[in-house]
């Protein structure tokens, strides 16, 4: 196809229609010829990827509607167009060579020279701090890059002498910044674009068609403006506000200053906290759903915390919604296995292991490995093995030996303590470079995860999120495993994994959208979405408009003396989006929130502001006094019946309890149904997490210790400090074989704590030998061997007890029960309880034994 040049011709479409289905009707009656629609001349610009995405499908539909044969243009967001509009010969360097290249300056420098830029950094220190400030100078000249700023220029329009010398010193570091990446054979993006331009080398062989680009960088405008082409910028907007906007169809900021929006009192939702907003979405798309299908519908948000919540609300009501924004890939399944990893790496102790092998991935693998052994149970109950060790055991550091008790009862988590230290063995050692330290770390995905495609970039229709986050995690590290060897930097693992982790975070896994998923879609993409029907959750400061509120280089002033990305240009994009939502819908809602998805107050949108001074007042008035009409909504217990809002799964009557111990009355009394499940069918809850003793636990370390003593020669000892000496002895014994030396340091405190009260102990032991009782029987156990029972319903049930000690004195012939208690409650409140005016017995320990 033959395109004759011209200059930028900017096309008009009324904003109350929506922009894409007009472009391409635009684009069809421009390019089509008899039967074939042939845009392969033809480069298309979006906005984003929903847009971009979107654009092609509506392309395709209007072509096969009016039987034309298609050729698809080449469709790239505003993101990829610079490098449509010139040719350069040398690799760019990716953002991570780019730090690495600014990290190398910086860490060549002097701290005295760089203490204008940060004055805590050391000579000696650690590649973190570097990499951090490198990171911060990239992103703070790719900003200044797109306003067709350079640091020198910054310098000059700086006022005071520091901020004079700051500026001078970074463009000092941004020449030496080039020549490290020139010397690694590789440019900076930003820089190659600015010469390209400055030097008239800017060009582009295809017609540009930006569809709905009023966002441009200065940047790119300077390029756009250098080539000959032919331009077309097709604009939403009513051809006599023309004047807003320039040649290329980009805001002319001061032109939106002063707009007044048409919102109405209806397009204004009140709520309250993330949840209460998350309703009344439910609640709008039901009023929705009798006038729009799912496919007309779309939910936006202004802040990418709100999606979790609407997810969950959708999910309850079984509404299917698809997450445009996709997934950050550090939130992933392979992004959590990373952080594990590194947490598991740095510490090497038992509570990061634990939290390490619940991860799905290493679970599998491990259970699988279990399986296969024939020499053992087929993997079953390990992490319940493992759980029951370390909420009995409390074990820390991995490299300390385990008590004797743990090891007799818990050498399958040992086993699995070994695996995982075999699988992470390769991430162990010396510093290594970082692309070496790659290698191994995609070594360490493939044995957990299997062998994912790594050259296919995605088949969202065939893979899961967990398959795609794995092989996008692979990619990435097959494209820091190629970092010019200039650049590479040798550190150690942990590092090496924060570094990917932390860069992995701007990578989206993005699912197939389903026919019946409604679209939740990011503020930015909303204004070319052609859904009739639009909920927007959160029109509050500070999403919308978004906001610069501090910046240590560059204070808003300096930016608006420079003109560099200040809050004006953004109140201008995110006006004009608000005024294409309420023009171009059938239905349009705005949820106004008073709080954020974290919980901290928002104020409605400064946008709401944009109307006449009365109507503004209403407004405001109505979102922070009124509430909103309820909708009766469906919710999943709405089946359930009233007069049983759980259902509790019924006991097996049939099974006899034929003999209980006198402890388990008590439970009984309290709960039949939860003595049910705890003592006939031997449930317990498994507490991993804490790092203490529990009650019952620090009662048997006491009890542990006073049992010994009672069984040892010593137990007729009438000195005090020859009887505490004992105990304290007892004591640690029944500590070491219980838990070790590895162990909490909260249980060492509580074993420190048991001492004290043993102390109090052995007075009152010296005072009953004294007064002539001796220590007849230590835990005496009775049972319905012994003919311990009692009648129940007809037939004869055994009883079961345990005594802690029982005492006698000779002189006297009397007998004694004692009953060891470490809690501080009074015993009798702890049996028995007034009812009626009566005690009542809730503990049958006593009356039992």
């Amino acid at each position: 196809m033959a395109i004759s040049a011209h200059a930028t011709e900017t096309v008009f479409f009324e904003a109350a229609n929506p922009l894409l289905p007009s472009a391409v009707a635009w684009l069809r009656g421009r390019f089509a010829k008899t039967v074939e629609l042939d845009l392969s001349g033809v480069v298309c610009t979006l906005p984003g990827s929903h847009a971009q995405q979107r654009f092609v499908s509506l392309l395709q539909w209007e072509a096969a509607e009016h039987d034309l044969k298609l050729t698809l243009p080449k469709v790239i967001t505003v993101g990829q167009l610079a490098e449509q509009l010139y040719f350069n010969p040398v690799r760019h360097a990716i953002d991570f060579e780019q730090t690495l290249a600014w990290a190398k300056v910086l860490n060549s420098s002097s701290p005295a020279r760089l203490s204008s830029l940060s004055p805590a950094l050391v000579a000696d220190s650690d590649l973190s701090p570097w990499m951090e400030l490198a990171s911060t100078l990239r992103r703070l000249h790719e900003e200044l890059a797109s306003s067709c700023v350079t640091f020198a220029d910054v310098a000059k329009a700086a006022e005071s002498d520091n901020d004079k010398h700051r500026w001078r010193l970074l463009d000092e570091l941004f020449a030496e910044y080039l020549q490290v990446l020139d010397h690694a054979e590789l440019a900076d993006p930003s820089h190659v674009r600015a010469r390209a331009l400055a030097m008239g080398q800017c060009r582009c062989s295809s017609a540009l068609v930006m569809i709905g680009t009023s966002d441009l960088s200065d940047a790119l405008v300077a390029m756009l403006r250098a080539i000959s082409c032919p331009r077309f910028a097709l604009v939403a907007a009513d051809p006599n506000d023309s004047k807003r906007f320039n040649e290329l169809g980009g805001l002319k900021v001061d032109a939106w200053q002063n707009l007044v929006l048409p919102i109405e009192d209806r397009h204004l939702v009140p709520a309250g906290d993330i949840f209460d907003q998350s309703l009344a979405t439910a609640e709008l798309l039901a009023d929705y759903g009798d006038r729009f299908s799912a496919d007309q519908i779309t939910i936006g948000v202004t802040d990418e915390a709100q999606v979790g919540p609407l997810e969950v609300e959708f999910e309850q009501r079984g509404v299917n919604v698809h997450r445009n924004l996709g997934w950050k890939l550090s939130e992933t399944g392979v992004g959590r296995l990373l952080n594990l990893t590194i947490t598991f790496l740095e510490r090497r102790t038992w509570p990061a292991l634990a939290a390490l092998v619940r991860h799905a991935d290493v679970y599998e693998m491990i259970d699988s490995r279990l399986k296969a052994n024939e020499k053992t149970q087929p993997g079953e109950g390990w992490l319940e093995t493992f759980d029951q060790l370390m909420a009995s055991h409390y074990p820390v550091q991995l490299d300390r030996k385990l008590s004797p008790s743990a090891r007799e009862h818990f050498s399958l988590a040992e086993r699995v303590r070994d695996m995982v230290l075999e699988w992470t063995m390769p991430l162990t050692g010396e510093t290594q470079s970082i692309s070496r330290w790659c290698q191994k770390i995609d070594g360490f995905l493939v044995l957990v995860a299997g062998d994912t495609n790594v050259e296919r970039e995605r088949d969202e229709s065939e893979s899961d999120r967990s398959e795609l986050a794995y092989g996008a995690m692979r990619r990435q590290l097959v494209r820091y495993g190629e970092l010019s060897a200039t650049l590479d930097v040798d550190v150690d693992a942990v590092t090496a994994l924060q570094m990917l982790l932390g860069r992995s975070a701007e990578i989206r896994i993005h699912e197939t959208a389903q026919t019946d998923d409604i679209e939740i879609l990011g503020w930015l993409d909303l204004a070319l979405d052609d859904a009739p029907a639009l909920v927007v959750v959160g029109l509050n400061h500070p999403f919308v408009p978004g906001a610069i509120t501090s910046d240590p280089f560059l204070p808003g002033s300096l930016r608006a003396k420079l003109g560099v990305g200040d809050n004006d240009r953004r109140y201008a994009r995110d006006c004009y989006a608000m005024e294409l939502i309420l023009k171009s819908r059938a239905a349009v809602r705005f949820i106004v929130g008073k709080t954020s998805a974290d919980g901290s107050p928002t104020p409605p949108s400064r946008l709401i502001a944009a109307t006449e001074p009365e109507d503004c007042a209403r407004h405001v008035r109505n979102l922070l006094e009124g509430v909103r009409g309820k909708v009766r909504l469906w919710h999943p217990w709405d089946d359930v019946p009233r007069d049983q809002p759980l259902v509790i799964p019924p006991l097996d009557r049939s099974v006899r309890v034929k003999t209980m111990s006198v402890t388990a009355f008590k439970d009984y009394l309290a709960c039949p149904y939860r003595f049910y499940l705890r003592h006939v069918l031997k449930m317990r809850p498994i507490d991993d997490v804490e790092s203490e003793l529990a009650a019952n636990q620090f009662g048997d370390l006491v009890h542990g210790a006073v049992e010994r003593f009672g069984k040892s020669a010593d137990k007729d000892e009438t000195s005090v400090q020859r009887i505490q000496a004992s105990l304290l002895e007892h004591l640690h014994a029944f500590a070491d074989a219980t838990y070790g030396d590895a162990a909490a340091t909260a249980v060492r405190l509580q074993v420190a704590q048991a001492e004290r009260r043993l102390k109090v102990v052995a007075e009152r032991q010296a005072e009953r030998i004294a007064a002539g009782w001796i220590i007849k029987e230590v835990e005496a156990s009775v049972s319905e061997d012994t003919g311990a029972c009692i009648e129940v319903d007809g037939q004869t049930m055994g009883l079961r007890g345990r005594f802690d000690r029982i005492d006698f004195h000779p002189s006297t012939g009397r007998w004694a029960i004692l009953d060891y208690k470490t809690h501080g409650h009074i015993p009798e409140k702890k049996h028995l309880v007034k009812r009626d005016g009566e005690l009542q017995w809730i503990d049958l320990q006593l009356p039992l034994y």
